[in-house]
């Protein structure tokens, strides 16, 4: 009766280490990721982008003609 027992806990502490769920390969899909154009703009974000182009432009001007 105790080895009964003994294979019983022995083979469900095997069996629950050695189940391994599947992997769900739709979720690693690149078409259902954020990215681009359709990612959210944060204002930090364009504050950001409209002061590295601002910086750009005053970097383009020659201020020693005018």
């Amino acid at each position: 009766m105790e080895r009964q027992l003994d294979k019983q806990t022995e083979s469900g502490a095997q069996h629950s280490l050695g189940t391994v769920k599947p992997r769900n390969y739709l979720a690693l899909d690149p078409l259902l990721r954020k990215g681009g154009i359709h990612e959210k703009e944060d204002i930090d974000i364009v504050r950001k982008k409209r002061r590295r182009e601002t910086k750009q432009q005053l970097r383009k001007t020659d201020w020693l003609s005018e």
